[in-house]
């Protein structure tokens, strides 16, 4: 049997809100059955450069036991970018990850480009969510 880790690794601003913005104040949540992470907490959000570099987290997600074959996991990965100004609204997007965790598996990293939108309006920016599988 082996214990598989998977992680939330990182995240990174792919599309820009236009010049009049700043840089983005993100806060992540990522599910899968029973198991469930939010960067930075449920109340707050980290500055993310806009035009930067990814963001590291590397915050365990869930270890699951693999005895034989291969197990599907599919996280749910819902970005909320918090408009802290008194005009403003929060723009939110939502995507998925899948792995499949196999016994002494080599490392994996998936990606999500996920977008960003109020209710009702246009698009206004993206993100782009790197989540890893390994052996723990």
């Amino acid at each position: 049997m082996s214990n598989i880790r998977v992680d939330l690794e990182s995240v990174q601003v792919t599309d820009g809100q236009g010049v009049g913005e700043g840089d983005f104040e993100l806060r992540l949540q990522v599910q899968e059955g029973s198991h469930q992470i939010v960067w930075p907490s449920l109340n707050s959000s980290a500055r993310v450069d806009q035009n930067g570099s990814p963001y590291n987290i590397n915050r365990e997600v869930a270890t699951y036991a693999v005895d034989s074959g291969s197990l599907t996991k599919r996280f749910t990965v819902d970005v909320t970018e918090v408009d802290k100004g008194t005009l403003g609204q929060d723009d939110y997007g939502s995507g998925s990850i899948q792995f499949e965790l196999t016994p002494g598996m080599a490392p994996k990293t998936q990606t999500a480009t996920i977008t960003l939108k109020r209710p009702k309006m246009k698009t206004n920016g993206a993100v782009k969510v790197t989540m890893s599988a390994q052996a723990a």
